[in-house]
């Protein structure tokens, strides 16, 4: 049985039911708590065990992630479905690696002309005293 979001092969016996659909554990999880963008813990986390592991900029980052932020980086502004359109991922998808890059706090959303866009985040990573 095939994941209805992922796509990929489901065990037998590991199928999760949600909203009519089945859906393997990896995004039943996602579909009932989803990435959030705004959240400080996942913030202090990430900036804490980024610091730790002596990361800065998109070091530790997935190549998919390095990808959005440079991309994002050459463009100055692109808007969230220009995103999902470029790196053909659905919104669930994107809004997962968007919540990534917000958390490291190198990329925000921002309204521009009443339009939301997804930008680099100005002064880029904050510090973090431990």
């Amino acid at each position: 049985m095939l994941c209805a979001r992922c796509q990929e092969e489901i065990p037998q016996g590991e199928e999760m039911k949600y909203a009519g659909q089945t859906l393997c554990e990896d995004c039943y999880i996602e579909a009932i708590e989803p990435p959030r963008t705004c959240d400080v813990t996942a913030v202090y986390s990430a900036k804490l065990a980024r610091k730790l592991a002596g990361q800065e900029g998109t070091d530790g980052l997935t190549e998919l992630q390095k990808e959005i932020y440079e991309y994002v980086k050459a463009a100055g502004k692109v808007t969230p479905e220009a995103l999902a359109r470029k790196f053909q991922l659905a919104k669930w998808q994107l809004e997962k690696q968007l919540a990534t890059l917000r958390h490291c706090e190198l990329l925000k959303a921002a309204l521009v002309d009443g339009l939301k866009y997804i930008v680099i985040m100005d002064g880029g990573p904050g510090t973090l005293e431990i």
